[in-house]
């Protein structure tokens, strides 16, 4: 699955440059680095209209009848009908340079970051719809774990290569390739990050920020 997620460049705009995309000047001034979005957070998704590609504000969540959803397993998601309309009509693009998966007990969960080398940022294949705040919200595919990955997980997200960007969110749906076993770094980060109020740089150390000893 992919439940947590980064995005830690300083410039959206510039991002939005790399992909041929427009990003509204309020939206790119109000942006900062993101160490830690959980569900429900408001983030970033790449759309066309018109010809033009655009980033936009989103939610992360889907609402759902049982619930909020925030992955739908690439597999089924053209024929379950949770998902149709939105693989139909609401293919989007999440841009992220990282994501989470956990290992060790739920009383001592330990984090590991997975990225790119160099931290490069990447699209991850998503689809949009209704949030469950009635505004728009997006759920990340997912798809059969490949190494490093399928050693803490049987799921990961569904990264969208750049040449079938185009395809996928105007044209006839295009396959989405499996990601190639090591395309990905793991790195043991901070237990810091699995507090989902916690957005900041500690996210990604390998020790949390020093504690404030108590005087009582």
């Amino acid at each position: 699955m992919c439940g947590r997620f980064t995005l830690t460049v300083d410039d959206v705009a510039r991002l939005a440059r790399q992909w041929g995309a427009e990003v509204d000047a309020a939206l790119a001034a109000a942006w900062r680095p993101r160490f830690n979005v959980a569900p429900g957070n408001g983030h970033l998704v790449l759309q066309q209209e018109d010809g033009r590609r655009r980033l936009a504000p989103a939610r992360f969540g889907l609402a759902g009848p049982a619930g909020m959803l925030i992955n739908a397993r690439a597999e089924t998601a053209a024929t379950r009908l949770t998902f149709r309309e939105a693989w139909r009509t609401g293919r989007t693009a999440v841009p992220a340079d990282g994501f989470f998966e956990w290992e060790g007990p739920a009383s001592a969960r330990r984090p590991t970051w997975f990225h790119r080398p160099g931290s490069r940022p990447f699209l991850l294949a998503a689809l949009l719809g209704p949030a469950p705040d009635g505004g728009l919200g997006f759920a990340i595919l997912t798809t059969s774990a490949r190494a490093p990955v399928a050693a803490l997980h049987d799921r990961m997200p569904v990264v969208l290569p750049e040449p079938l960007l185009g395809a996928w969110l105007t044209g006839e749906p295009p396959a989405l390739p499996a990601t190639e076993d090591g395309a990905f770094a793991a790195r043991p980060v901070s237990p810091w990050v699995n507090a989902v109020e916690h957005d900041d740089a500690a996210c990604l150390e390998a020790e949390g920020p020093p504690r404030q000893g108590s005087l009582f």
